[in-house]
């Protein structure tokens, strides 16, 4: 009986692992997932300059709008996240509730600047999806 449900499972097994249920979409060593979030929502960057920062360090995020040709810019070229939280080597903000900011990809930066200078860092990118629905505060009509 552990032999036939042994062989069964790995027909099965077998089976998904064929290349009719293989998905051509895997990633490359250098493809990048671009997470994509809301207005409002809070995201977390770490990179180099941040594992060192010094407790004062002034820490900064700016969002630069990465526009694709013919893409239509939402009206200004950068934003700077300002609802931060930077602890452990990372720093978590809030994406801005802008006009326009929905749809589009942006490119993160992170400038530390401390006593022993400036530094930053390409923190990658993250595709701002539609404008969060607004919850109503219990109203009922």
């Amino acid at each position: 009986m552990r032999k036939m449900i042994f062989a069964s499972a790995t027909i099965i097994a077998a089976a998904f692992c064929s290349p009719a249920f293989a998905d051509d979409t895997t990633l490359g060593p250098n493809d990048e997932v671009v997470p994509v979030v809301a207005p409002g929502d809070m995201i977390g960057v770490a990179c180099g300059p941040l594992q060192v920062a010094q407790k004062d360090s002034d820490v900064r995020v700016v969002m630069t709008i990465a526009a694709k040709p013919g893409e239509q810019s939402p009206g200004y070229g950068k934003v700077l996240a300002t609802d931060q939280k930077v602890a452990a080597g990372a720093v978590r903000v809030t994406v801005p509730d802008l006009p326009d900011i929905s749809d589009h990809t942006y490119d993160l930066t992170v400038y530390v600047v401390g006593t022993k200078g400036a530094e930053t860092c390409d923190a990658g990118h993250v595709k701002v999806a539609q404008q969060r629905l607004k919850k109503s505060g219990g109203d009922h009509s």
